[in-house]
């Protein structure tokens, strides 16, 4: 039986899917799991692309309080009342392109999404929309590493309706 981790990123997985294909015109499609002791990304879809999914907390504490209860562990965080989703966003993107960089998805020889799941639920799309157009600088400008994921997106509950938004930052 899979795990509520697990059910959750294919959840995300496979809504990502949907509305990338809407916006890019193409049909991805889940085909399976990927296999983190052949270092493979989270998922490896059609097309010769796999997905790579992170969660992006608005701090420790609403990780930690998120995840607590469905793997049977006592939350022992203090609470934390310091909102800095967008800003652990670039933390969050950095770790993953350091695993990256240290060959931990060398198993997949293909294109590479980087998936950000914003979780904080008091963000507004329009200070999503204003972060990436205004505040986001891209890790490439920089040249910094080696290797760069094909393409990397926010994912987030849209505060507008019930359905979700991606946008691509880079």
């Amino acid at each position: 039986m899979p795990s509520i981790r697990t059910t959750h990123e294919e959840a995300v997985c496979q809504s990502f899917l949907f509305l990338y294909n809407k916006i890019s015109n193409t049909q991805l499609s889940l085909l399976r799991f990927g296999n983190p002791q052949k270092k493979e990304p989270d998922f490896i879809c059609t097309e010769n692309v796999a997905v790579e999914i992170t969660g992006i907390y608005d701090n420790e504490y609403q990780a930690e309080k998120i995840w607590s209860s469905p793997r049977n562990k006592v939350l022992r965080k203090k609470r934390d009342f310091l909102l800095l989703t967008l800003e652990n966003l670039n933390d969050g993107i950095c770790k993953k392109l350091n695993k990256l960089e240290k060959g931990n998805y060398n198993g997949f020889s293909g294109h590479i999404i980087l998936v950000c799941v914003l979780q904080s639920p008091l963000l507004r799309d329009e200070e999503i929309e204003k972060y990436i157009k205004e505040e986001y600088i891209p890790f490439r400008i920089d040249g910094h590493f080696d290797k760069y994921f094909s393409g990397i997106f926010v994912y987030w509950k849209s505060d507008k309706n019930e359905g979700y938004l991606i946008r691509k930052l880079e």
